[in-house]
């Protein structure tokens, strides 16, 4: 497009003068020079030439007029360029110092020529951390001091940093109180929120961090195993010191509070249900132990339901039993009903519901349980084979079949049948005969 124009300039000066020559004409111009009339004639091309070479001598010399009124500040802004460009390099060797572990050195370089910095918030950030690496603290926070002073925007991404530095020096305290001030001045900053719920967890402040679950769910700033576990223990913390203070109605009214799918949580459900024991409201706590197991069977809940005190243990064992017709391959309710007629006396189904439990998933407890049980039964030589097989698992892992020999012992059957005359589901032979499944 420029050369068009530039084209079409030179045809216009060429025809321009072709007409000044074509049309030429004399002219006379007068004028007073110190009381002398002074007469110059003439013609109107050599008047135009004259005005032209006349312009063309003006932008001569503001053209240089301007280069020299101008020299002194291109000087000034060259030397500005060469000390910015200095300063970017030590910026550069600053970082590529401080990756490569160097952090006096780093330090050093990135204070050099800071003032003629483009960005000088990098490099008192940077110089914090190597400062920080250096255990440094002071001059840590005199550098994050000077970075915030580097404008408004800068102050949030220093108070970032420097509670990352405080986390991870354990100046928790000092943390806790950096990034609660950055979320009062940006109330859902991800990285704030997370590095908090961090602080919370280190300090067991399970409150504030069980609070803080929804900002972390509700922007995915945890993986799903890292927020179930938050989750879990903070409930867990929550529930152990109210259950401590005896504090029954606090806790039913923060169960109440939990959101539907928590309070379906079996986890959640295990923590409460324990937490109301503590406290000293078993009844409650197992109620609703069984009415979710009811709803829906879990292998924790019944790990529990086995050890609890229950006001009537037959009425316990007769339920556990309606829930073994639908889950007979269930290791922890077979433990469970062991348990349960342990306590009631009744051997022979307790040594059964053990045996069958170990054989569908071996566990170095429940060998010694199982073990102890068969030593007050005086039957050494099986319990001397529950301590072989429970200390082979412990040390390799792996399970193996285990067949009890029969013993028999009709005194206690028999007293025991006398004893409790209401229990339906005594079985009429021996105590050590083996319980249908």
């Amino acid at each position: 497009m420029k050369y068009i124009l530039f084209f079409f300039m030179v045809v216009a000066a060429f025809w321009l003068g072709i007409f000044a020559v074509q049309h030429s004409s004399d002219v006379t111009i007068n004028y007073q020079w110190d009381k002398n009339p002074i007469s110059v004639s003439l013609t109107s091309t050599t008047l135009l030439i004259a005005g032209i070479v006349g312009l063309i001598g003006l932008y001569i010399l503001f053209s240089v007029s301007k280069f020299l009124f101008g020299l002194r500040k291109r000087l000034k802004q060259r030397k500005a360029a060469k000390l910015a460009a200095k300063a970017n390099q030590e910026l550069t060797k600053g970082l590529v110092s401080f990756t490569e572990g160097h952090w006096a050195e780093s330090e050093d370089t990135l204070l050099n020529n800071v003032d003629h910095s483009e960005s000088p918030l990098i490099n008192y950030l940077a110089a914090a951390r190597a400062a920080h690496m250096q255990g440094a603290y002071d001059r840590r926070d005199r550098y994050l001091k000077v970075a915030s002073e580097q404008g408004e925007d800068a102050q949030i991404a220093v108070s970032v940093s420097q509670a990352e530095m405080q986390f991870t020096s354990d100046q928790l305290e000092q943390c806790r109180a950096t990034l609660i001030h950055v979320l009062e001045v940006s109330p859902k900053h991800p990285y704030a929120i997370k590095l908090l719920a961090k602080v919370y967890y280190q300090q067991e402040d399970w409150a504030n961090l069980f609070e803080l679950l929804p900002d972390l769910e509700k922007l995915s700033l945890i993986k799903e195993k890292d927020q179930k576990k938050y989750q879990t223990t903070a409930l867990s913390g929550i529930f152990h010191t109210l259950s401590h203070k005896k504090d029954i109605s606090s806790l039913n009214a923060l169960w109440k509070k939990l959101p539907g799918n928590l309070r379906e949580n079996p986890q959640a459900v295990l923590l409460y249900c324990e937490a109301l024991a503590d406290a000293g409201d078993e009844n409650t706590s197992n109620k609703l132990l069984i009415s979710h197991l009811n709803k829906e069977f879990d292998e924790k809940l019944i790990e529990r339901y086995g050890l609890i005190e229950h006001p009537v243990i037959g009425d316990a064992i007769k339920q556990a039993e309606k829930w073994l017709v639908s889950n007979e391959r269930s290791p922890m309710l077979l433990l469970a009903l062991a348990r349960l007629n342990r306590k009631y006396q009744l051997w022979g189904k307790s040594k059964t519901f053990y045996n069958t439990s170990l054989n569908f998933s071996p566990s170095a407890a429940v060998y010694l349980e199982l073990a102890g049980l068969l030593e007050e039964l005086k039957e050494d030589e099986n319990a001397q084979t529950c301590y072989k097989m429970g200390l082979n698992y412990s040390i390799h892992k792996k399970g193996e079949i285990l067949t009890l020999k029969q013993h028999m012992n009709h005194s206690q059957s028999r007293q025991r049948s006398a004893d409790n005359p209401k229990l339906s589901i005594v079985p009429e032979t021996d105590e050590n005969d083996t319980y249908p499944i």
